[in-house]
């Protein structure tokens, strides 16, 4: 393991970056343009579905701009589609949108949110490449649903985090494999994942994500957290809830994984960050939840992941 001088020595050269690294982040936020560029529009889509009084134009612009969703989503109606030459009929879409609820197309435009990440992952043969992209829309999915359940005003947040928790490490194996795999020779010997990365790079993978996500003009409680991630003593007081359950996330998205972990034997861990989030579950309710997420998250993939 790295003795407490050389980490010190890693944490100084981090305080104290040349310009060549601030370059090279830069560079790479620059350079990565195979994930959606226009999140903040879709964020802020997401935003407004949650009223489900009112509705917006917005809204339908976005859909009617996007000829296989908004079919999808008249189809979902079971409205009679038809096409324009550019655009899906706008008064077809209000009807659609009014007739399945705010919450269901929500849904349909998160799910083309997820599908962009994974148009990336058939485009790549690299399987850590792909390893990572179903880690983060896996994550996505999971964050929400336990928001859903825990701290329902943030599910939008809690999507868009998991979405883009891992989003530094993508870059870094788009931009630079030889690096990322460096990092990870590092770790395997033995050294931290924030020390191994110093060495290697002259900075974190999360430098990246906030950097690319304070680019897409996302909110600083999505940046914050995930700039934060390995250290939620940083993380703004308001935003500490969605930083727990973020935390939860991964530990139920590794579980998952690893496929060692029983339900029960999860419960402990699990009941942590439950009484964090001031949430209150025995421990067979627990179980049975559990068991539903992750059915849940199978059929999501299923319909994501079919071409």
């Amino acid at each position: 393991m790295l003795d407490l001088h050389k980490k010190s020595k890693h944490i100084d050269a981090f305080l104290s970056k040349t310009p060549k690294t601030f370059n090279q982040i830069s560079e790479m936020v620059k350079n990565t343009k195979e994930f959606p560029g226009q999140q903040r529009l879709v964020y802020n889509l997401m935003k407004l579905t949650n009223d489900v009084s009112s509705f917006s134009s917005d809204l339908i612009n976005y859909l009617s701009q996007d000829e296989q969703l908004a079919k999808h989503i008249i189809e979902k109606a079971r409205m009679t589609t038809r096409l324009s030459k550019a655009r899906i009929s706008v008064a077809q879409l209000k009807q659609s949108i009014q007739r399945l609820g705010y919450e269901l197309v929500n849904n349909e435009i998160q799910n083309s949110l997820a599908q962009q990440y994974i148009k990336t992952y058939y485009q790549t043969e690299d399987q850590n490449l792909r390893k990572l992209i179903k880690k983060s829309v896996r994550l996505a999915y999971i964050a929400k649903d336990l928001a859903k359940r825990f701290l329902v005003d943030h599910q939008t947040d809690a999507f868009f985090i998991g979405l883009n928790f891992y989003l530094g490490d993508l870059m870094l194996l788009l931009r630079n494999p030889r690096a990322f795999k460096e990092v990870q020779n590092m770790i395997h010997k033995g050294m931290d994942l924030r020390s191994s990365q110093i060495t290697v790079l002259g900075f974190e993978t999360f430098e990246l994500s906030s950097k690319k996500l304070t680019e897409w003009n996302l909110p600083h409680s999505i940046v914050d957290v995930v700039k934060n991630s390995a250290d939620t003593s940083k993380v703004a007081a308001t935003h500490i809830n969605i930083a727990f359950l973020m935390q939860f996330s991964e530990y139920i998205n590794e579980s998952f994984s690893a496929k060692t972990n029983s339900p029960q034997s999860m419960w402990f861990k699990a009941n942590e960050f439950i009484t964090k989030l001031s949430g209150s579950i025995n421990k067979e309710a627990w179980v049975e939840e559990i068991k539903l997420m992750y059915i849940r998250l199978l059929e999501t993939e299923y319909n994501l992941y079919r071409r």
